[in-house]
């Protein structure tokens, strides 16, 4: 949300599927953490608007687990717990109901962030969970979810999990 900008992440030394050092870390640079957010001349934060910005939360709440936000306690998903789980049909429908528990918070904070602050357009604002395709591997899940923003655009989003 445009109100939980957080200055700065521990890093986990992961990067563009590599893992380093802590020291030959791209990511930190050796600090130890590194800041999620890039500023402009002037000294603004950059921000996701529009289509851009609906499609990285939505993204970000379902990679995101559930509950390590200390701002809103239910943001995030459960799919990291069902990550590893037997492969039956369970496991596919526990992934896609974790999915869209989270999407269905994400419009509900949505829809109150804007009633409260009249800070988002209608086409950052979630409107509906279109589908949910998800294709089990060995080691995760291939996920599909499409998406539809208050203004009546239709997204989808590839997400994989292992």
């Amino acid at each position: 949300m445009s109100t939980d900008i957080k200055m700065f992440c521990q890093c986990d030394h992961y990067s563009n599927g590599k893992q380093y050092t802590y020291d030959l870390c791209p990511k930190c640079l050796g600090k130890g953490y590194y800041y999620d957010i890039s500023f402009d001349p002037t000294g603004n934060p950059v921000l996701a608007t529009g289509t851009i910005k609906l499609q990285q939360e939505v993204l970000k709440i379902i990679n995101d687990e559930r509950g390590n936000n200390l701002f809103f306690d239910r943001w995030g998903s459960t799919i990291h717990n069902i990550i590893g789980t037997k492969m039956t049909n369970m496991p596919v429908a526990k992934c896609e109901m974790a999915i869209r528990m989270s999407l269905d918070y994400l419009k509900m904070l949505q829809q109150s962030q804007n009633a409260s602050y009249d800070n988002m357009t209608s086409d950052e604002i979630l409107l509906d969970v279109e589908s949910i395709q998800t294709t089990q591997f060995s080691r995760g899940y291939d996920i599909n979810v499409t998406i539809k923003n208050q203004s009546n655009e239709i997204y989808d989003q590839t997400i994989y999990t292992g």
